[in-house]
């Protein structure tokens, strides 16, 4: 009787340790372009389980939905999010690979996922090591209604970094020109965070390529900040953190298995950032300004000549 109850009390206590995950995790792709598919396979190597859909299947995900009942849809870009989003009928969503996830209305108890941004305070703490002059002011040009978060980051880490910004508040593209000619006699530093209107109408009102002429002409680094699929630092800019794809597509992994283990839920992750970070560089803009490159940057960085 003892060696009865003795195995009906570890298998109890086997079935209390093991998580309950309901169904399968759905993981809706993204495109078959090269940052997506970096992220999808640092996913895989953090976590292999699951079942894939291409991205805009739309009549295959919602097959699966309600044949399979997943416990956890993890989306990979913007299309995919979206779809999730308004199909999912409840089921936890989380993403990676979108930029702007608020703005399109990816908020919720059951909506959680890894920021495509580097805080702008990272971003400030890294352009430091590639200021020649840190005693003098880095100008951070950024539209209010998009880039305020970033700027304010900074703004707050910036006494912290020994580092004083000024910031140059613009509305459109039109306005760089004369507003950086206010501040230009006194800064020793760019640093650019363009909207989708600066990165649509680039060439139109060559913003891009004045700030780049006088950077070059004063010698002043140029930083940019930037998203998926952009290439500023590959057109001229000096410099630009950026989040590591694969870096995010393992972070988004392991969330997946801290929540199948009970260590974790999708409302209490909210929307993170992410911990993979690295540079790119321009080293032919580099060697315009006469600036050297800590090693330190280089081993990191993606490079551009």
């Amino acid at each position: 009787m003892r060696k009865i109850r003795s195995k009906l009390l570890c298998g109890v206590l086997l079935l209390v340790s093991v998580p309950v995950t309901g169904g399968p995790v759905l993981v809706l792709k993204g495109s078959n372009t090269g940052p997506f598919k970096e992220a999808l396979s640092g996913f895989r190597q953090a976590y292999s389980a699951g079942f894939e859909i291409e991205q805009g299947k739309s009549k295959e995900f919602a097959a699966h939905v309600q044949a399979d009942h997943p416990s956890l849809i993890v989306a990979i870009g913007r299309t995919s999010a979206e779809m999730a989003h308004q199909r999912s009928s409840g089921i936890p969503i989380l993403y990676i690979m979108v930029p702007n996830p608020v703005e399109l209305g990816l908020t919720g108890s059951n909506v959680a996922g890894i920021s495509m941004s580097v805080p702008g305070n990272v971003q400030l703490a890294r352009f430091k090591e590639l200021l020649p002059n840190p005693k003098k002011p880095v100008a951070i040009i950024f539209n209010p209604a998009t880039g305020a978060s970033i700027a304010a980051e900074a703004q707050n880490a910036a006494a912290g970094l020994d580092l004083v910004l000024e910031q140059v508040p613009v509305e459109s593209p039109e306005q760089v020109r004369l507003r950086i000619a206010l501040v230009k006699p006194i800064i020793g530093a760019i640093w650019v965070v363009p909207d989708e209107s600066f990165a649509t109408k680039e060439r139109e009102n060559k913003w891009f390529t004045y700030l780049l002429s006088e950077a070059i002409k004063l010698h002043l680094p140029f930083f940019v900040t930037m998203n998926a699929g952009s290439t500023f630092v590959r057109e001229g800019a000096l410099a630009a953190v950026v989040s590591d794809f694969m870096g995010m597509g393992r972070q988004c992994g392991e969330l997946v298995k801290q929540i199948e283990a009970g260590k974790s839920k999708v409302e209490s992750i909210g929307l993170r950032p992410p911990e993979a970070i690295g540079w790119e560089v321009n080293l032919n803009t580099a060697e315009k300004i006469g600036l050297a490159i800590p090693e330190a940057v280089l081993r990191s960085a993606k490079t551009y000549h």
